[in-house]
C-alpha cells in the first residue's frame, strides 16, 4: 500500500477548511417550501415522511404514467419483449384463450376473428405482439395515460399495425365501446386495483363484463397480494443505468389491504429529479375470485400452490427490486352465456334500475341519470340505448369530478358548461361561393334563428352571447376582448372563402382562444379528398378505386382527356364518378357527375371548366345504399355515436332521377334533390358491421385530428362493401341537417345535439387545462431554476427516449 500523499505545502489546509463558492453545483440547502424540498435539480422532494399513505394523490396514476420515467424505472419488465412474448405465452397455454386467439385465422373460415381489448394497456406491448402473430385478430387498446397511449399509435404506425390496432385514452371505469363487443378483455401486468376504494375496482369489473360478449373471457394479471404482504421490501434502490438510480419505500397499510409506496428518483448528475407516491390494493387469490364473481363471471379457481408465475423476476436483466412485478396471480373467468335465473349482478353505486336491470348507454355503466325525452313517440331509438315503455331515456354522466361537474336543469337537459361564449359564423355581408346564386338566401337566416334559439334553450340567453359575423372586425374583436370560449361555426370559411376554413381556427389558435370543433391542420388535411382517400386507404379504411386529374400538370398517369378515359376503362370502369378534388359545400357534385362513357367525361369536364374548377378525382361510382356515421366526444372521455343515417333515395330514382347528395341537395329549395331526399336509420346492418364502421370512424378520427364531432360519409359498392366517401371534421350544425337528424333518431332535439358538442368541447378544454397545469408543475419540478419550460414539454413528445433528455443541460 502506498503511503498517504503528503501536501507540499502546509497552508494548502486553510485553502480546504474555507467553504466551497455558492455555485450552481454547490449551492447551500434549499429551504422546505409547503410541498416540500426544492432540489437543485429544480424537483420537489418531499424529505423523511413517516405516512406514505398520507402522500398517495387520490389519482396518482395520470402522473406517474405521464411520461417516458415509468419506461425507464419498470423497463426491464415492461419493456422487454421477451417477457411480453412469455406472458403471452401464458394467455396462449388456455386452450380456450388460444381459440379466441385462432377464431377466424382461416382465409375460408365463415367465422368471424375475435375482438379483444387490452384494458390498461400501456404502451401497448401486448396488443402489437398479438397484432403481429395474429393479423386477423380486431384489437384494441385503452389506457388513461395520453403519453403511453401516443407511443402505442406511434409504435403500430412504425410496424404497419395502425390499421390492425385502435387505441384509446380514457378512464377504465368508462369502456368507449358498446354492450357485447369484445370476446376477450385482459388486464395484463399488474394494472387493476389502483383505485381508493374497492368501488372503483368493481367499477372495472362492471365495465368489463357490459363489453364482453355472453360466453367471453376475462383475464387479470395482478400482484400477488398474499405474496406481497409478507415479502415486500421497506426500503431498497437499484441503478437504473450508469446515471440514475431508485430508492424506493414501501408501507402496508393498518387493515393490510394496500402497499403504498414511494420512489426517489435520482441523477448522479443533477440530484433528485423525482419524488412520487403511489399506492395499490394487495388482493389475494380468494379476494380476487370473490370480487370477480360478485361482478357476475364464473372464475376458474386455480389450487393454493399453482396459478402464480414470476416471469418479471426469472427474466429481467436488472435482477434488482421488481417490487409489484416480482410475483403474479393470473385470474381467469367467463361472462355466462346466459344470466342464471334468480342470480343478482352487483351494480356500482349510483347505478339505477328499470325493471330491475342496470340501465347503461355507450360503454358507460357509471354516474346514470334519467332524463324525460320529447323523441320520436317519446321513446329513445339508438341501438346503444335502451328503450323504456314509461318514455325515459337514460343518459350518460361523467364520474364525478369536481372541476368538470355540470348542473342539470329540472327538464334533465344540463347546463350551459360555458359562462359565456362567442359564436362566429359566416358573414353576411359579403357574397358566398358555394351557396345558391353564391349569396344568403332565406333559409340561411332561418338556420340561424334556430341555432339562437337552442342556445337560449341551452342556457344562453343574449347577455351570455357574443356574436361575431363580420370577418373583418374578428382579429380586432378578438384581440381586445378575448372570449372564454368560441363556438366555431364558421364552415364558410373567413371571408366566405371556402379555402380559408382552417384560417379561423388557426386564428384562435394564435389568440390562445379555446374554441369548438377540429383544428387548422385537420380542416386543411380533410379539405383535400384525395389526401383522405389515399391516407384512409392506408390505415386500412376501404376507399372507392380512383384516379386523378391535373390539367396544367402532366402527370405518368393522366396527362390528358384522352389518356383520363383509357386509365377509366382500365382501371376505374364506368359509370364512374367526377368531384373536385378539393372542395367544400358540394360544390361541382351534380346530378352530371356520374359519366358513363368518355362523351359524357368530356361534357361535364368542360363544365366544371367553366366554374373554375380543373383539378378533379375520378372514382368508380359506388351505387349501393348511402350512410353517414355521426359522432360527438374525444377519445379521452369516449364517443357517443348517433344510430347509422341511410340516405333513402326512393323518390329520387322513382322519377329516373340518379341517386346522388350534390349541391342541389344542399342548397335549392326548388330541386327534387332537396324536396324527394329523404333519411332514415339503417336498420339492414347487422351489430357487426355497424361496430365496423365505427371503428373505422375512430381511425379516421384519430388520424386526421378530429375535434368534439364529425361525421363519416360511406357508400356500398355493387359487391355491397362499404367504402368510405368523406371525412367531415365540423360537420354541418343547421338544424336540418344530417347530424340534427341523427340526434333525431335516438329523440334528442335540436339544442340537445348542440349542446353534446358544447360539452364534448368544454370536457376537452378541461382537461388539456388540468393536464398543462399538471405538466407545468412537472416540469418545474424537474427544470433548472434558470431554464424555460418549453423545452421539457417539448422533448416529451418522443417515444421511450432517455429521461436525462428532458433535463435542463448540466
Amino acid at each position: 500500500m502506498s503511503p498517504p500523499k503528503v501536501l507540499s505545502h502546509w497552508h494548502d489546509l486553510e485553502v480546504l477548511r474555507k467553504p466551497y463558492p455558492k455555485s450552481a453545483a454547490h449551492a447551500s440547502p434549499r429551504t422546505k417550501g409547503p410541498s416540500g424540498y426544492t432540489t437543485l435539480a429544480g424537483a420537489v422532494c418531499h424529505g423523511r415522511v413517516s405516512d406514505l399513505e398520507s402522500m398517495v394523490p387520490s389519482q396518482w396514476w395520470q402522473t406517474v404514467f405521464a411520461d417516458a420515467m415509468y419506461l425507464k424505472t419498470d423497463g426491464d419488465v415492461v419493456e422487454d419483449p421477451i417477457i411480453t412474448k412469455e406472458e403471452v405465452g401464458l394467455l396462449e397455454s388456455d386452450p380456450d384463450i388460444l381459440d379466441i386467439f385462432l377464431r377466424g385465422s382461416d382465409k375460408n373460415s365463415t367465422v368471424q376473428p375475435a375482438r379483444i381489448l387490452d384494458l390498461c394497456c400501456g404502451q401497448g406491448r401486448h396488443s402489437l405482439f398479438l397484432s403481429r402473430k395474429y393479423p386477423h385478430l380486431a384489437l384494441h387498446g385503452h389506457d388513461q395515460s395520453s403519453y403511453l397511449i401516443k407511443l402505442a399509435q406511434e409504435r403500430a404506425a412504425a410496424q404497419q399495425l395502425s390499421g390492425k390496432t385502435v387505441f384509446t385514452v380514457g378512464d377504465c371505469r368508462q369502456i368507449p365501446y358498446a354492450d357485447e363487443t369484445f370476446d376477450l378483455v385482459v388486464v395484463m401486468g399488474n394494472s387493476f386495483g389502483y383505485f381508493a376504494d374497492e368501488q372503483g375496482d368493481r367499477t372495472v369489473l362492471s365495465e368489463i363484463f357490459r363489453t364482453l360478449v355472453p360466453g367471453g373471457r376475462l383475464v387479470l394479471d395482478l400482484t400477488d397480494g398474499d405474496y406481497m404482504r409478507t415479502n415486500f421490501a421497506e426500503r431498497s434502490w437499484e441503478w437504473i443505468d450508469d446515471k440514475t438510480f431508485v430508492c424506493r419505500e414501501r408501507q402496508l397499510s393498518k387493515d393490510g389491504l394496500r402497499l403504498s409506496s414511494r420512489e426517489v428518483v435520482t441523477l448522479t448528475t443533477k440530484g433528485v429529479i423525482r419524488d412520487q407516491f403511489y399506492q395499490e390494493r394487495l388482493y389475494g387469490r380468494e379476494e380476487v375470485y370473490e370480487i370477480v364473481e360478485n361482478a357476475g363471471f364464473g372464475v376458474a379457481h386455480e389450487p393454493q400452490d399453482s396459478g402464480s408465475h414470476t416471469l418479471g423476476k426469472d427474466l429481467s436483466k436488472r435482477k434488482e427490486d421488481l417490487g409489484m412485478m416480482e410475483q403474479r396471480v393470473m385470474v381467469k373467468a367467463t361472462k355466462p352465456a346466459h344470466r342464471a335465473v334468480g342470480r343478482a349482478i352487483p351494480i356500482p353505486n349510483g347505478i339505477k334500475r328499470v325493471n330491475g336491470a342496470p340501465i347503461h348507454v355507450n360503454g358507460h355503466v357509471n354516474g346514470v341519470k334519467l332524463a324525460k325525452t320529447n323523441g320520436i313517440n317519446g321513446h329513445a331509438v339508438n341501438g346503444n340505448h335502451q328503450k323504456l315503455n314509461n318514455g325515459w331515456e337514460h343518459q350518460t354522466v361523467e364520474p364525478s369530478r369536481p372541476s368538470m361537474k355540470l348542473a342539470v336543469q329540472s327538464n334533465g337537459m344540463e347546463c350551459a358548461p360555458f359562462p359565456h361564449i362567442t359564436v362566429l359564423l359566416g358573414d353576411p355581408t359579403k357574397p358566398c361561393i358555394g351557396k345558391l346564386n353564391d349569396t344568403w338566401n332565406p333559409e340561411d337566416l332561418e338556420t340561424r334563428r334556430k341555432l339562437f334559439t337552442a342556445l337560449h334553450e341551452l342556457g344562453y340567453p343574449p347577455d351570455r352571447i357574443s356574436v361575431l359575423d363580420r370577418h373583418e372586425k374578428y382579429l380586432p374583436q378578438l384581440s381586445n376582448s378575448p372570449s372564454t370560449f368560441v363556438l366555431n361555426l364558421c364552415d364558410e370559411g373567413f371571408d366566405n372563402d371556402a379555402l380559408k376554413e382552417l384560417h379561423v381556427p388557426a386564428l384562435l389558435d394564435m389568440l390562445r382562444i379555446p374554441y369548438s370543433g377540429a383544428g387548422p391542420n385537420c380542416l386543411a388535411a380533410c379539405y383535400d379528398k384525395g389526401l383522405v382517400n389515399r391516407t384512409a386507404a392506408s390505415i386500412g379504411v376501404p376507399t372507392p378505386n380512383e384516379t386523378f386529374y391535373f390539367s396544367d400538370t402532366a402527370t405518368p398517369a393522366v396527362q390528358d382527356l384522352e389518356n383520363l378515359a383509357r386509365v377509366i376503362v382500365d382501371t376505374i370502369g364506368y359509370p364512374a364518378f367526377i368531384k373536385p378534388i378539393k372542395g367544400d359545400n358540394s360544390l361541382g357534385i351534380t346530378s352530371r357527375s356520374i359519366v358513363n362513357n368518355e362523351h359524357e367525361l368530356a361534357a361535364y369536364m368542360d363544365e366544371l371548366r367553366s366554374i373554375g374548377i380543373r383539378d378533379v378525382i375520378i372514382q368508380e361510382y359506388l351505387s349501393g345504399p348511402e350512410y353517414g356515421v355521426g359522432m360527438i366526444g374525444n377519445r379521452e372521455g369516449g364517443f357517443h355515436f348517433f344510430p347509422v343515417l341511410e340516405v333513402d333515395y326512393s323518390r329520387i330514382t322513382a322519377k329516373e332521377l340518379p341517386p346522388i347528395l350534390g349541391f342541389e341537395s344542399k342548397w335549392d329549395p326548388t330541386s327534387p334533390y332537396w324536396t324527394d331526399i329523404s333519411y332514415k336509420e339503417a336498420t339492414d346492418l347487422s351489430p357487426a358491421t355497424v361496430t365496423r364502421l365505427r371503428e373505422r370512424c375512430v381511425a379516421l378520427s384519430e388520424r386526421f385530428g378530429c375535434r368534439d364531432y364529425a361525421r363519416f360519409d360511406f357508400r356500398a359498392d355493387r359487391d355491397g362493401e362499404i367504402k368510405l366517401l368523406e371525412v367531415n371534421p365540423n360537420p354541418g350544425w343547421c338544424w336540418d341537417g344530417k347530424l340534427a337528424y341523427m340526434g333525431k333518431l335516438e329523440g334528442r332535439k335540436y339544442c340537445e345535439v348542440i349542446g353534446m358538442i358544447l360539452r364534448a368541447a368544454w370536457e376537452r378544454v378541461n382537461r388539456a387545462s388540468s393536464a398543462a397545469s399538471s405538466s407545468l408543475a412537472a416540469a418545474h419540478a424537474v427544470a433548472a431554476p434558470d431554464q424555460k419550460v418549453n423545452g421539457y414539454a417539448k422533448d416529451h413528445q418522443h417515444g421511450a427516449a432517455d429521461v436525462t433528455a428532458a433535463l435542463p443541460a448540466e
